[in-house]
């Protein structure tokens, strides 16, 4: 007998110890627990409100596309009324919080990193986080230089210490880290002072370059693992593009919607080739590449898998009506009955 529960024991150990054990490289990992989502909302013709009314019950946060700040000046230019009510009437019925964005683009300009333009800044994105409907404000500020990464920094903290006086929430946009961005950016250190660090996982292959996926199942994993290294699940918001471009044979490309992209494909009966989450088809002598549905959701899938507790859209509207189908999140799962700390 002794000898037989000798043995258990040891079975038992080498269970546990196979349990606590990190899956094989390439196995597939579990899923965590369904997240929150942060959903930015451009302006696509009116179906960014009408995704809002279908879906609202599944989003904590929507970021509408409403100011533009001269970063110099510090000067902010905001939506007009009818457009701003009508969002904030959807919001309102989904009890979905309204953080809207504030654009910058700096140009690799200086003026705006001195204490006094910065100053200016912080004041303005108070103002919009404390307009009405608004219970935060997410900020876009991009085009930065190496050399402007502390005065960045210094700024998104003055901002956050000022709206968190007022009980105002801030999120704040980073590119995907590449050549001339990826040092300009300290995730890290931004996301000590923000409520939640916006990271883009896309633009792989953008309007500039060759045509190409604007996601990769690598590419959009490695963002998802900075992200959660640097900022850490309650903060990280891995940022899904549901969109693609259209390249002609020779110059720039243009944005599309992955949602307008299908809507081309069929009206033109175009064959399409699938890989790696997104499709890419001929329209003449364009070349068009965009995210799919499926694509969408397996890197929903993937960013929940590798311990992410937000997920990020841009933008609603933008992708097919149809990712949305059997997506589990967090207010879905509290509405349900299963408890869950609030969105910050």
């Amino acid at each position: 007998m002794g000898a037989a529960l000798a043995r258990l024991g040891t079975l038992a150990a080498v269970a546990a110890a196979l349990a606590a054990a990190p899956p094989p490289a390439g196995a597939p990992r579990a899923p965590g627990p369904p997240p929150r989502v942060f959903a930015f909302v451009s302006s696509v013709g009116g179906e960014e409100l009408a995704r809002l009314r279908r879906v609202g019950a599944k989003i904590d946060v929507v970021a509408p596309n409403w100011y533009t700040l001269a970063p110099a000046s510090g000067a902010l230019a905001g939506p007009s009324p009818g457009r701003r009510e009508a969002l904030l009437d959807a919001a309102r019925a989904h009890h979905v919080r309204v953080w809207p964005v504030v654009n910058a683009r700096t140009g690799g300009g200086r003026a705006w990193t001195g204490a006094h333009a910065r100053r200016r800044i912080v004041r303005a994105l108070a103002v919009a986080a404390a307009s009405r409907g608004a219970t935060g404000v997410t900020l876009d500020m991009e085009e930065l230089r190496v050399t402007q990464r502390d005065a960045f920094t210094a700024l998104v903290g003055a901002a956050a210490r000022r709206l968190h006086r007022h009980d105002r929430r801030l999120a704040v946009y980073v590119p995907r880290p590449g050549p001339g961005t990826r040092a300009a950016y300290d995730w890290a250190a931004i996301a000590r002072r923000v409520d939640l660090l916006l990271t883009a996982g896309y633009n792989e292959h953008w309007a500039g370059g060759p045509p190409g996926p604007i996601s990769t199942t690598g590419g959009f994993d490695q963002v998802v693992e900075r992200g959660l290294a640097l900022a850490g699940p309650a903060r990280a918001v891995p940022l899904l593009g549901a969109f693609g471009y259209r390249w002609p044979a020779a110059g720039r490309g243009t944005l599309l919607s992955s949602a307008e992209a299908e809507r081309l494909r069929r009206a033109n009966g175009a064959g399409a080739l699938q890989e790696d989450g997104s499709s890419r088809f001929q329209l003449g002598g364009d070349t068009v590449v965009y995210e799919t549905a499926a694509g969408l959701r397996a890197r929903a899938a993937a960013a929940r898998a590798g311990g992410a507790t937000w997920l990020g859209l841009f933008s609603l509207g933008r992708e097919p009506e149809r990712f949305w189908d059997g997506l589990a999140t967090a207010r879905r799962t509290r509405s349900a009955g299963v408890t869950s700390a609030p969105p910050p």
